[in-house]
Formats: structure tokens, sequence, C-alpha cells
């Protein structure tokens, strides 16, 4: 793998960047690793069955990433970027804004689950009574639609 001459010794966490670009162009830089590397290796992951074909960079790419020009990168390309510099793939997820969006709907559908299993417990006439109160909830849901179309 080719390695650039001065690589930096000095690591960062993902906290210490703006951008999930300029993230990546500090671990590329202080691993030593040229994008050419980068890229051949990810290659590499590839053809080892490592990895899926959608995985694939270029060294554009690479370059357009680092200066920002992909605010949200594939995640796919993230797993690869995470392979070749030896860090957590759910560390550039978040990073790059997926993970955060993630963990919030698995936090409501854990909660709209336990919310289900409530509804064992209930009488015939305390599920009525929800259902009712869902069909309320969504007509108010509604209104508010009906009277925004009817602005203008």
């Amino acid at each position: 793998m080719k390695r650039s001459q001065n690589p930096k010794t000095k690591f960062q966490g993902p906290d210490d960047f703006a951008t999930v670009g300029q993230y990546l162009s500090s671990l590329r830089e202080a691993k030593g690793l040229t994008m050419s590397a980068v890229v051949d290796e990810v290659k590499q992951l590839i053809k080892d069955k490592k990895l899926e074909e959608q995985s694939a960079v270029s060294r554009g790419y690479l370059s357009s990433l680092e200066s920002d020009k992909y605010l949200h990168p594939s995640p796919f390309k993230l797993k690869a970027l995470a392979n070749v510099y030896k860090i957590p793939y759910e560390l550039l997820l978040n990073k790059a804004g997926y993970w955060d969006k993630t963990n919030r709907r698995i936090k409501e559908d854990a909660t709209f689950t336990l919310m289900l299993k409530e509804v064992q417990d209930m009488t015939p006439g305390e599920r009525e009574s929800v259902l009712e109160y869902i069909e309320f909830v969504k007509s108010r849901r509604n209104q508010k639609y009906d009277k925004g179309s009817k602005k203008g």
C-alpha cells in the first residue's frame, strides 16, 4: 500500500471536524495513505468479497468527498472507508448523519412496540377508546392540512 511521505501522528475524533469529508481526510493523512492506496485497498476488499460492488471508490470521488462536495456519501462507500481506515463503520454513519436518524427511528419503533404490548392487557372497551382516540388525532391532523391548503 502506498503511504505518503510524512504521515501525521495526531489522531482526532470525529467530533473535532465539521464534516465527514474533513474527518476522512484527516484519517487518511494520519494513517499516511495516498488516495490511490485507499482506492486500491477498496478494490482488493471487493475482489476478496469482503465488500459489495457498490462500495467502489475512485480518486476523484475521494477528492470530492474530502473537499466536502458530498456531505452525505453512500453508506456502502462509508463502509469501504471504515474498513480501510480500520475504524467502526457506525462512527462514519453517525458523522454523515445516518446513525442519528436510524437510532431515533429504532427508539420510536421500540416505544410503539411497547405501546402495542399494553393493548393486549386492555379490555375490549379500553381498546375501543384507544381506537376512537387515534381516529380523533388523525382527524385533527387532516383538519390542519385542509385549513393550510385554503390559505394563499
